[in-house]
């Protein structure tokens, strides 16, 4: 095999990756056998396309990619389509996993039309896949084959994904045999559902107030958007992560906040003494500023805003 030959064949591979199935690519350009083009890909997949965090992710985020709620629908089905039957597989193992579902990692009978098993909610789950064109609609035969694999693998229940649709002999089935049928619309709802999920999870999610004010502020820093600066007298400065000016500084005597100053006013950054305080203590040791759990509350608040 010619190292210039194989070299472009893994230029193509990383220009059209993910919408390519590597192992049938290999054997088309380099004529091997199935054997060698599986092994070959994996190579290739693991040198030459690190930035995947794990399979099949990197085709997934581009159906996850943030576009116009008017254009979801049309963008997710298109980038379904565009997948081959080895990729659908491995798109429908990441959804589900993404969705909650435990993948089982033994390997089943291609013959058997199970490409994957799993549990949810202490049920065990057959998982079909069925890679079709968009205007054909799956068989009732599926759904039998799906019913058949439920007693082979010890299912209480059976999920049959689709990149169509189902026939209405097939959906009776489906409804007579305790099968989901997740067509090409419910995996779009399911791909709406993750996406708002990872949504969700990317924005910072603050520790809820524990134990005292001190121990609630200190712990803001370990959702790693901010950071804790420890000065002298016991006061600590909170900055975002390369901003040189503060956005909250506090105080604490003991286990107490007895001063605590927000640092930035109408979007500027102010000092220690011209801040707003929301907690503070005169020299006769007397606290005034709202109980401790209402002031982290409203420093949370105050928070927010830098991290939208």
């Amino acid at each position: 095999m010619s190292y210039l030959k194989l070299n472009g064949v893994v230029e193509e591979i990383i220009k059209r990756y993910p919408n390519i199935d590597i192992a049938d690519f290999l054997q088309e350009k380099l004529q091997i056998s199935d054997y060698k083009a599986e092994e070959l890909a994996a190579r290739i997949e693991k040198e030459c396309c690190k930035k995947l965090k794990k399979s099949g992710q990197y085709f997934v985020g581009q159906l996850l990619e943030k576009t116009d709620e008017s254009e979801l629908s049309k963008t997710s089905v298109y980038s379904v389509d565009s997948l081959s039957e080895r990729e659908f597989e491995r798109f429908a193992k990441w959804l589900l996993e993404e969705l909650g579902y435990e993948i089982h990692p033994e390997s089943h009978s291609v013959n058997s039309g199970v490409c994957l098993v799993a549990t949810k909610e202490g049920n065990k789950i057959a998982i079909l896949t069925k890679k079709t064109l968009r205007n054909s609609n799956v068989s009732n035969s599926v759904i039998l084959k799906s019913q058949e694999a439920k007693g082979t693998y010890g299912c209480t229940r059976s999920i049959v994904l689709t990149t169509s649709y189902f026939t209405q002999r097939a959906k009776v089935d489906a409804q007579k045999f305790n099968i989901d049928l997740w067509d090409r619309d419910t995996i779009d709802v399911k791909i709406t559902e993750v996406r708002k999920k990872a949504e969700l999870e990317e924005q910072t999610c603050f520790p809820p107030y524990k134990e005292s004010l001190l121990q609630s502020l200190l712990r803001i820093e370990e959702t790693k958007d901010f950071i804790i600066e420890p000065k002298t007298e016991g006061k600590y400065d909170l900055h975002l992560p390369g901003v040189k000016y503060p956005l909250l500084t506090f105080q604490a005597h003991g286990n107490d906040i007895v001063r605590c100053v927000f640092r930035i006013r109408y979007n500027e950054p102010v000092g220690e003494f011209t801040g707003e305080a929301i907690i503070s203590t005169d020299s006769n040791n007397n606290r005034s500023g709202p109980d401790s759990e209402e002031a982290y509350a409203l420093i949370i608040k105050y928070l927010e805003q830098f991290v939208e």
